[in-house]
C-alpha cells in the first residue's frame, strides 16, 4: 500500500528563500508565514491536472493510506517490509542548506521524493553524502563542506538513522555529523559518540555503503557523468556495487600482477639483451688479457726494484755519516789547541775589556747623579720665583688698597648729593593720569582701524574678483574670434558639419585632437573631417554611397587604441553616438573588381574610392564597411543596354551611383535569381561649398559684442571700488595717528609713575653705598698693616730660597768636574782596549775559522744521519709492505742486495734493464683492461644469476594469474550474465533490446563493461555512449541498468536523483513502472531512492512504495495541519468521480 508522506516546512519572513521547521510524517502539512495569503483546498484545484489521461485507471490506488505519524526513532510499521542493514530509516536537518529543521522517514522499498524545482529534494541527498561521512565532490556541486549551512546560522547538523545488522548491532546506529561554518569542518559521532574520520569509513564499509559509486549514488549534477562514464570504470562502479567483496579484490590482484608481470617482462628483456652484450664483449677480449698479465709481470719485478731502492741508500748513508762523524772530531780537536796556544794575549784583551765596562759604569753613576742634582737646582729656582712672585702680589695689593681708599674719599661726596637728590625727588610725585581712558580710547581707534581694513579688504577681494571676471572675458572673447576665424576655414567648416550630423562626434574629436599622445598609433577623425572630395559636384553620389554611420566614424589602427578610445569616448565621457572601426588592412588590401578600361565599357567612369582624397586607414575603413572600392560612379543616365549589362550574373558590379539613383544588385546562386534595388540620391550634407550655418559669424559678432560690454561694465565698476579704497586708507591713516598720539601720551605717563616709584630702592642703596664708603675708610689702616707684615715674613722666605738655590748650583758644579774626570778615565781605557784588539785580530780570525769548520762538519754530519734515519724508516716501510712477507720475491730481493751490498748504482742499472724488458711489450692500458674483464665477468655471473629469478618470479605470477582468473572470471561472467538478462529484460517491457557484456583484453586492466541498446526497430544493437544515443534514451539506458543491478546490490540503498530529465512522457511511464515491479518486488534487497521534479498522471504505484511530498511556495497556510495530502488525494478522486 502506497502512502504519501508530505513534508512540514515553515519559512521565516526574513528568509523567502529558505525552509523552516520541516518533518516528515503521517499527518503532514506544509507551513508558511502568517503574513502570507491562504489558498483554499479543493475548489482552486484544476481538474486539467487531476484527471488522467485514462478514465479508467485511478489517480491513487484503492488501498492508499497515509504514513503513520511517528517521532523520534522510526518504526516498522510504516509499511509493509524491513529495513534492510545498513539502510536508511530516518534522516534529520538541522539549518542545512535550506532547511532549518526537516526530518524525513524513508520506507525500505522505494521512496519516490517529488516536488518542484527549488524545494529541497536534492538537498536530502546531499545530507546523505556527508552525513555519512563522505566528501561534498561526489555531489558535483558545492566543495566546501560550510557552503551546506543555512545562510544566517553557524553551524549545520544532520541526524541519520540506519537499520541495523542484528548480528553486530543492538539498536539503529545513529550518525551525527555536524558542520561549522567558521572553520569549514565537519565532525561526526555515532550514538552521541565522537568517531574518526576513520572509524566512519569502517562502518559504513561494513554495511557496504559505497556513497562514492555513482551505480549506488547517482545525484542529479552527476547524471551526466554517469551516462558518460568509461567502460572500464563502469566495470568497476558495477564490481563494487553487485559483486562480492572477493571478486573486486581479484581484479584488484589480477590488475596488480598483470602490472608486475609486465614489469618483470620487460625486465627480462632488458637483462637477457645485457648478458649477451657483455658475453660477447668478454670472449673478445681473452687474447689481450693474457698479453696484459705478461706485462704486468714485468710491472711487477720493475715495481719490486724500485721498492728496493732505500736499501743500497740506506748502507750508503751509514758509511757517510761514519766518515763524516770521524772529520768532525778531529777538526775540533785541532780548534782546541789553538785556543790553548793563543789564550795568553786573548786574556789580557779581556782585562782591558772587563776595566773598560768599570770605567764606564762609574761614568755613567756620576752622569745619573748630576741629572738629579740638576732637578734639585731647577726646584730651587722655582721656589725661589714663586716667593719672588708673592712679594710682588702683597706689595700690589697694598697699592690697590690705598688706590681703593683714595677713591672712595673722593666719592663720599656724591654719594651724599644722591641721597639729597632722591629725598627732594619723592618729595614732589607726578600728576596722576587715568590709564583705563586712554586704554579704551587706544581700542576705539583699533577697532575703527580693523573696520577699515576690513573695508578695504573686502574692495581688494571684489576688485581681484572683477580682475579675473575680466580676464575671463576677455578669454570669451578671443575664443569667439578664433572660432570666428576657424570658421572661415574649409577644416571649421567641415568641423561645424560634423557638429551637426553629431555633437558626440564633435566631442570626441575635439578630445582626440588635443590627447594624441595617449594613444600608440595615429588616431583618425571622422571622414567628415579627415576626407575631401576631388570634385565637389560628386557629393552627393560619394555621401550617398558611404552613409551617415561612416561619416562620423573615427578610425584607428591597433586593438589597444580601439580599447583606449573606446573607454575615453563611452564611459569617461559619457557619449554615446560614437562609431569607431579598426582597420587591419591596407588600402592596397582592397582591390578593384576590375580594371578602367572594362568599367568603362560598362558606361561607369570610375570607383567611388577614386572620388575621395583622404588618409589611406580612413579610405581602407570605408572600403571595408561601406566597398566604396567596389562600388561604380557615373555622371550620366545610364542605357537600358548598359543596364542589363550591369545587372547580368556575370557582371563584376554590384552596387554603383548614378547622378541621380543608387542601385545595388544582389545575386543568388543557389536559387539562380539576381534582385535589384534602386534609391534616390539624398542631396549632400557635408562635403558641399554652402556654409554650415548662415547665422554663425552674426552670432560670433553678438557673443563678442556682449562680452565688450560685459568688459566695460566690469572696468566702472573696478574704477568705482578703487576710488573707495583710496577714501578708506586716508581715514585709516588718520585713526593711526590719533591712535599713536594717545599711546605717546601713555607711554609718557607710565614712564614717570615708573621713574617715581623707582626712588625709593634708589635711596636706599645710595645710603648702604654711603655707609659702606665711611666704613672702609675706618678700617683701612688694620688691613695696610697686615699687607706690610705679609710682605716682610715673605720678603724673608725669598732669602732663603735664595741661599738653597746657590748651594745646590755649588753641588751640580762639584759633580759635573767628577763626570768629566770620568770621561776623560774611560777615553784613556777605550785607547788601550783598541791597540790589544788589534794585535789579537789575526789570531782571532784563525780560531773563529776553525770554529766555522767544525760547525760546518757538524751540520754536514747531521744532514746525513737525518738523511740516513730518512733510508731506514723507508727501510722499514719495505718491511711492513703486504708483499713482504717471508719466502716473498720481494723478501728475497731484500735479503740479496742487503747481503752483498748493492751501491745505489747497481740497483739503477738493474732497473734500467727491467725497465727495457717493459718496453719491449708495448701493450699499454693493461691495469684497467684487467679490472674490466673482471668486473664485468662478475657482472655476467650476476645477470645470469638475476634471469634465473625474474624467469621464476614470472613463472610465479603465470601461475597466480591463472589460479586468480579461474576463479574471478567465472564468477565475473555470471554476475554480468545476470545484469543482461535483467537489463535485456527491462527493455523488453518497452520494446527495445538490450545487452550487457564484459569486452576482455589481454590487459586486465583494460576489462570493460560493453552495454548495447536498440531504441529502433531495424537498426542493430550500438554500443551505449554519450555521442550516438539522445539524451533521454541514455537516461533510460542509466536507469535500467541501475535496475538491472538492483537484485544483486550489495549496496543496502541507492539514489537517484532526477534521472528522467529528457524522457518522454510514455518512457518515462514505462521505466517508472518497471522500476516499481522491481523496487518493490519480492526479492528487492535495497532501499530505493528516486527523486524527480514532476508527477506524470497514470504511474505505476505498489503498497511498497513510499512517497515524499515536498511542498512551499508563497501561499502555503501558516498552520501545517491544514494542509493534508490525504484530503487532496480523498478531493481528487471526488472530483473524478464526478467527472
Amino acid at each position: 500500500m502506497s502512502s504519501v508522506t508530505p513534508q512540514r516546512r515553515h519559512r521565516d519572513d526574513e528568509d523567502v528563500e529558505g525552509f523552516d521547521n520541516v518533518s516528515v510524517d503521517g499527518e503532514g502539512s506544509v507551513v508558511s508565514s502568517q503574513a502570507r495569503k491562504r489558498t483554499r483546498l479543493g475548489e482552486d484545484l484544476e481538474q486539467e491536472e487531476l484527471v488522467s489521461d485514462d478514465t479508467d485507471r485511478p489517480i491513487l490506488p484503492d488501498n492508499y493510506r497515509r504514513s503513520p505519524k511517528g517521532k523520534g526513532r522510526a518504526t516498522d510499521t510504516a509499511t509493509p517490509g524491513k529495513h534492510q542493514p545498513g539502510s536508511i530509516v530516518r534522516v534529520k536537518l538541522t539549518d542545512f542548506v535550506t532547511y532549518s529543521s526537516a526530518e524525513f522517514h524513508p520506507g525500505p522499498n522505494l521512496n519516490m521524493i517529488i516536488g518542484p524545482n527549488g524545494t529541497g529534494k536534492s538537498t536530502l541527498v546531499c545530507a546523505i553524502c556527508i552525513g555519512l561521512g563522505f566528501k561534498p565532490e561526489h555531489l558535483g556541486r558545492a566543495k566546501q563542506l560550510n557552503e551546506f549551512v543555512k545562510n544566517g546560522t553557524k553551524r549545520a547538523e544532520i541526524e541519520i538513522e540506519l537499520a541495523a545488522n542484528p548480528d553486530k548491532h543492538d539498536r539503529n546506529p545513529v550518525v551525527t555529523t555536524r558542520i561549522n561554518r567558521a572553520d569549514k569542518s565537519a565532525t561526526h559521532m555515532v550514538n552521541g559518540r565522537m568517531v574518526t574520520k576513520k572509524e566512519m569509513e569502517k562502518l559504513m564499509r561494513s554495511f557496504s555503503i559505497q556513497i562514492d559509486n555513482l551505480c549506488q549514488f547517482l545525484p542529479q549534477d552527476r547524471v551526466v557523468e554517469f551516462a558518460a562514464m568509461n567502460p572500464v570504470a563502469m566495470l568497476a562502479e558495477t564490481q563494487r556495487a553487485a559483486a562480492p567483496e572477493r571478486v573486486v579484490q581479484w581484479h584488484e590482484q589480477l590488475k596488480t600482477m598483470s602490472k608486475e608481470q609486465k614489469a618483470k617482462q620487460k625486465e627480462q628483456q632488458n637483462v637477457t639483451e645485457i648478458l649477451q652484450s657483455a658475453e660477447k664483449r668478454h670472449e673478445s677480449q681473452q687474447g689481450d688479457v693474457q698479453r696484459i698479465r705478461e706485462r704486468q709481470e714485468a710491472q711487477k719485478q720493475v715495481r719490486m726494484l724500485e721498492k728496493v731502492r732505500p736499501v743500497p741508500e740506506y748502507m750508503m748513508a751509514i758509511r757517510a755519516h761514519a766518515a763524516a762523524k770521524q772529520r768532525e772530531k778531529a777538526a775540533k780537536k785541532e780548534k782546541v789547541q789553538l785556543e790553548r796556544q793563543l789564550e795568553p794575549n786573548l786574556q789580557a784583551e779581556n782585562d782591558k775589556a772587563a776595566y773598560l765596562r768599570a770605567v764606564e759604569n762609574a761614568a755613567e753613576g756620576i752622569e745619573r747623579l748630576e741629572k738629579r742634582s740638576e732637578a734639585h737646582a731647577e726646584q730651587q729656582r722655582q721656589d725661589y720665583e714663586k716667593k719672588k712672585a708673592d712679594v710682588d702680589k702683597k706689595t700690589a695689593e697694598m697699592a690697590s688698597e690705598k688706590e681703593s681708599v683714595k677713591k672712595v674719599r673722593q666719592s663720599i661726596p656724591q654719594l651724599q648729593q644722591d641721597v639729597r637728590r632722591y629725598q627732594n625727588e619723592m618729595a614732589n610725585p607726578p600728576a596722576e593720569v587715568d590709564i583705563a581712558a586712554l586704554n579704551a580710547d587706544i581700542q576705539d581707534k583699533q577697532r575703527k582701524v580693523r573696520s577699515l581694513n576690513e573695508r578695504i579688504e573686502e574692495a581688494k577681494t571684489e576688485m581681484g574678483s572683477l580682475i579675473q571676471q575680466k580676464k575671463q572675458q576677455q578669454d570669451i572673447k578671443q575664443r569667439a574670434e578664433t572660432q570666428r576665424e576657424y570658421s572661415h576655414t574649409q577644416a571649421g567648416q567641415q568641423a561645424n558639419k560634423l557638429r551637426q550630423a553629431s555633437p558626440d562626434a564633435a566631442r570626441a574629436w575635439e578630445w582626440v585632437q588635443n590627447n594624441r599622445g595617449k594613444f600608440k598609433s595615429d588616431i583618425f577623425g571622422p571622414p567628415i573631417v579627415e576626407c575631401s572630395l576631388k570634385n565637389p559636384r560628386n557629393a552627393a553620389a560619394v555621401e550617398n554611397a558611404i552613409r551617415q554611420n561612416e561619416m562620423i566614424a573615427f578610425t584607428v589602427t591597433s586593438s589597444e587604441d580601439f580599447r583606449t578610445l573606446t573607454n575615453q569616448l563611452r564611459h569617461e565621457m559619457g557619449l554615446s553616438a560614437i562609431n569607431i572601426r579598426t582597420v587591419k588592412q591596407g588600402l592596397d588590401h582592397y582591390k578593384r573588381p576590375c580594371d578602367e578600361d572594362h568599367l568603362r565599357t560598362l558606361g561607369l567612369e570610375a570607383w567611388i574610392v577614386d572620388l575621395i582624397e583622404g588618409p589611406e586607414p580612413v579610405l581602407a575603413m570605408l572600403c571595408d564597411n561601406r566597398g566604396i572600392h567596389a562600388t561604380g560612379f557615373t555622371s550620366r543616365e545610364l542605357s537600358p543596354q548598359q543596364m542589363e549589362t550591369l545587372t547580368k550574373e556575370s557582371s563584376c558590379v554590384s552596387s554603383w551611383v548614378t547622378r541621380t539613383d543608387s542601385w545595388s544588385i544582389a545575386r543568388r546562386q543557389e536559387y539562380n535569381a539576381t534582385s535589384t534595388r534602386s534609391n534616390p540620391l539624398r542631396p549632400a550634407r557635408y562635403w558641399t561649398d554652402a556654409p554650415a550655418a548662415l547665422n554663425a559669424d552674426a552670432e560670433l559678432d553678438g557673443r563678442i559684442a556682449e562680452v565688450d560690454r560685459v568688459i566695460e561694465e566690469l572696468d566702472q565698476r573696478y574704477q568705482v571700488i578703487r576710488n573707495e579704497c583710496r577714501e578708506v586708507n586716508a581715514q585709516k591713516q588718520t585713526v593711526e595717528e590719533e591712535e599713536k598720539a594717545i599711546r605717546d601720551e601713555k607711554k609718557k605717563a607710565q614712564n614717570a609713575k615708573t621713574a617715581f616709584d623707582a626712588l625709593g630702592p634708589k635711596l636706599r642703596h645710595a645710603r648702604g653705598k654711603l655707609a659702606d664708603a665711611k666704613e672702609m675708610i675706618r678700617t683701612s689702616r688694620d688691613r695696610e698693616n697686615e699687607l706690610i707684615g705679609a710682605v716682610d715674613q715673605l720678603t724673608l722666605e725669598k732669602a732663603q730660597k735664595s741661599l738653597d738655590y746657590a748651594n745646590a748650583i755649588q753641588v751640580v758644579r762639584d759633580l759635573h768636574n767628577r763626570w768629566l774626570v770620568a770621561q776623560m778615565t774611560q777615553i784613556e781605557a777605550e785607547s788601550d782596549l783598541m791597540q790589544l784588539k788589534e794585535r789579537t785580530q789575526q789570531e782571532k780570525e784563525m780560531i773563529e775559522a776553525r770554529a766555522a769548520e767544525v760547525a760546518r762538519l757538524a751540520e754536514d754530519r747531521i744532514r746525513l744521519l737525518r738523511i740516513g734515519k730518512e733510508w731506514q724508516e723507508k727501510c722499514k716501510d719495505l718491511q711492513d709492505d703486504e708483499e713482504f712477507d717471508e719466502g716473498s720475491e720481494l723478501n728475497a730481493l731484500y735479503r740479496k742486495v742487503h747481503e752483498e751490498s748493492w751501491e745505489p748504482a747497481r740497483l739503477q742499472t738493474e732497473i734500467d734493464s727491467a725497465q727495457a724488458r717493459l718496453d719491449m711489450t708495448g701493450v699499454a692500458g693493461g691495469e684497467h683492461t684487467i679490472r674490466e674483464f673482471e668486473e664485468r665477468a662478475k657482472k655476467i655471473e650476476r645477470s645470469r644469476d638475476k634471469l634465473a629469478a625474474i624467469e621464476a618470479d614470472l613463472a610465479a605470477l603465470d601461475s597466480n594469474i591463472t589460479e586468480i582468473r579461474s576463479q574471478w572470471e567465472p564468477e565475473l561472467d555470471r554476475i554480468i550474465a545476470r545484469i543482461s538478462d535483467a537489463f535485456a529484460e527491462n527493455f523488453s517491457q518497452i520494446q527495445c533490446a538490450g545487452e550487457v557484456a564484459v569486452h576482455k583484453d589481454e590487459d586486465f586492466e583494460q576489462w570493460a563493461i560493453q552495454i548495447k541498446v536498440k531504441f529502433r526497430e531495424h537498426e542493430p544493437l550500438t554500443i551505449l555512449d554519450s555521442h550516438r544515443q539522445s539524451g533521454g534514451e541514455r537516461a533510460v539506458s542509466t536507469i535500467f541498468y541501475l535496475m538491472a543491478l538492483q537484485s544483486m546490490a550489495r549496496a543496502p540503498f541507492r539514489v537517484v536523483d532526477e534521472i528522467n530529465q529528457g524522457m518522454d512522457p510514455r518512457n518515462e511511464r514505462l521505466v517508472h513502472s518497471r522500476m516499481v515491479d522491481i523496487a518493490c518486488g519480492e526479492e528487492s534487497a535495497s532501499q530505493y531512492f528516486l527523486i524527480t521534479p514532476k508527477l506524470l498522471n497514470g504511474l505505476k504505484y505498489h503498497e511498497r512504495m513510499r512517497v515524499h511530498c515536498i511542498a512551499s511556495g508563497e501561499n502555503l497556510p501558516s498552520d501545517y495541519k491544514e494542509l493534508d495530502f490525504r484530503r487532496l488525494a480523498a478531493r481528487a478522486l471526488a472530483v473524478k468521480g464526478r467527472g
